[in-house]
């Protein structure tokens, strides 16, 4: 008798660890699932921030150049004023110097800057767009007239400017 009380409880207890390691494997199934579908939710989330982002950084592009654009146009009435005056050459001249000053203060107010090298200066390639001529008066390399400033903005060169520059003899 104690035999057989043995084996019922070596069945049962095999019969246990079975439903153990089942209701234990059912239990990972369950959180693979879980992971799974969380894994899908932040690529979703992650794939809506991202095109967020990319509009939200269109449409930021978008308003500065439009505010830039709105802060020209007093320089463009300027221009059709001055154009309706060409027979008056004095008011002719004022509107156009007035038009010149409208520009240079929007570029200012929007960080932008004029730079003219000095006659006499060496040549940078970073700041510079060469011109090359022969000369026997000045040293090589030097920059010997402007033809166009260059403009700046903030710290960053977005039009060098155009200088003639001495070439070595070789």
């Amino acid at each position: 008798m104690v035999k057989e009380e043995v084996e019922t409880k070596m069945k049962k207890s095999s019969k246990i660890k079975k439903e153990k390691k089942l209701s234990k494997v059912e239990e990972l199934e369950k959180q693979l699932a879980e992971a799974k579908t969380d894994h899908l939710r932040v690529l979703a989330d992650f794939e809506n921030f991202r095109t967020r982002n990319q509009k939200e950084l269109f449409e930021s592009r978008d308003r500065a150049v439009a505010d830039f654009v709105i802060d020209l146009l007093p320089a463009i009435d300027n221009f059709e004023m001055s154009l309706k005056m060409t027979d008056n050459k004095e008011m002719f001249i004022k509107g156009v110097e007035m038009i010149h000053k409208n520009l240079i203060d929007t570029l200012k107010e929007h960080n932008f800057e004029d730079f003219e090298p000095k006659v006499g200066e060496n040549f940078d390639p970073y700041l510079h767009e060469p011109l090359l001529i022969e000369s026997d008066k000045h040293k090589p390399g030097q920059i010997v007239s402007v033809l166009k400033k260059g403009f700046k903005h903030k710290d960053k060169v977005v039009r060098p400017a155009r200088v003639q520059v001495v070439k070595d003899k070789e």
